[in-house]
């Protein structure tokens, strides 16, 4: 099940925007990387891995795991003679055969995310950088088994995983000021109907809001002083919000039951507070909700969210990965503390001899 779930994102990223699920820039969601501009990050990675090996290297030939768009993989073909990217969504390996600058030396194969199609120590080295993190841990756990197995005896493995969720950190009181302004909302619901309600957000403090997947607007349901349903939707911030600034955010809701209703929006700091108990103001719309579904002209259809707002992050605990490569008969020359996962997460970068 969990597979097919990550199986089903990655396709469906790979299909309408594969370049934004690699690197996720809030500014370039929706097609907005240029394709020359993302490819030369590929360079850029690989340098730096080939400082973290020092004089280690990955050898002549290399998987490039979880390759997406074969950023990476073009990259890693300056440095060896034989390149092999494989990926769990076909659509992402279809774009990166496209997008192979090096037909000659670098090739792409898609796989089922279970057994990798390659035989045992067929490989010099492995990367895998920024992909792990997506998966669940028995995925995890499953991967890291599979590259050991296909590596050589002697070859190196270069893998970024999370080791922990930080906690969040809460921002100065102040910064908890914002102006809702509700732009769209049905006035009819029917029970169980779905809606997406639009939202003008601005920052009214002095101090930005990170665009991390931390801040959210969301939405509770009222009647009179009673909690109907206390949390129900949530929608990302685009990107940093500067003092000032607005945005235009659509919220999918869903009536929780018949009756005269109020639904509440307001601003959440994941794991610290609603902007409500900071002292700031929610957004307040009178629904009515009825028995049976509202006539379809005045219900705005949440419809179906960006395939990215699907993609999971999970971590596995550095002392179990370095007990995991040492029980295997792999030994962990270093584990170097990165920024790879975002500022959410505590990462490292492993670098194991096979």
């Amino acid at each position: 099940m969990a597979l097919d779930v990550l199986r089903d994102t990655w396709e469906k990223l790979g299909g309408v925007d594969p370049l934004w699920a690699v690197l996720t820039d809030p500014g370039r969601r929706d097609g907005r990387w240029d394709v020359e501009e993302f490819m030369k990050t590929g360079p850029e990675a690989v340098g730096q891995v080939r400082t973290l090996l020092g004089e280690r290297t990955l050898g002549s030939r290399v998987l490039d795991f979880g390759c997406g768009v074969g950023r990476l993989s073009n990259a890693l073909a300056a440095h060896a003679d034989r390149v092999v990217g494989v990926d769990i969504a076909s659509t992402m390996v279809a774009r990166a055969r496209e997008l192979n600058r090096n037909p000659d030396r670098v090739e792409f194969v898609h796989y089922d995310g279970r057994l990798l199609p390659f035989e045992d120590a067929s490989f010099d080295g492995a990367l895998s950088l920024i992909v792990l993190q997506h998966a669940r841990p028995w995925v995890q756990i499953g991967a890291l088994l599979e590259l050991l197995r296909v590596v050589r005896p002697g070859g190196t493995l270069v893998v970024q995983i999370p080791s922990a969720r930080r906690a969040p950190v809460p921002m100065p009181e102040e910064a908890y000021r914002a102006d809702i302004e509700v732009l769209e909302a049905p006035s009819v619901l029917g029970v169980g109907q779905s809606a997406l309600v639009r939202a003008r957000v601005t920052n009214l403090s002095e101090h930005p809001w990170p665009g991390t997947k931390t801040i959210k607007l969301g939405n509770h349901w009222r009647s009179g002083d009673e909690v109907v349903l206390l949390d129900d939707g949530r929608a990302g911030l685009p990107a940093m919000v500067a003092p000032g600034e607005s945005f235009e955010v659509g919220v999918p809701v869903t009536a929780p039951r018949a009756g005269e209703l109020v639904l509440e929006l307001d601003l959440v700091h994941e794991m610290v507070a609603w902007w409500e108990s900071a002292g700031g103001t929610p957004a307040r719309v009178p629904i009515t909700v009825t028995a049976a579904p509202a006539p379809p002209s005045e219900v705005t259809p949440a419809g179906e969210a960006h395939p990215g707002e699907q993609i999971e992050m999970h971590a596995l605990h550095t002392e179990f990965v370095q007990a995991l490569f040492g029980h295997c008969g792999a030994e962990v020359i270093a584990a170097v503390p990165d920024e790879a996962a975002g500022e959410e997460w505590e990462s490292f970068t492993y670098v194991v001899s096979r």
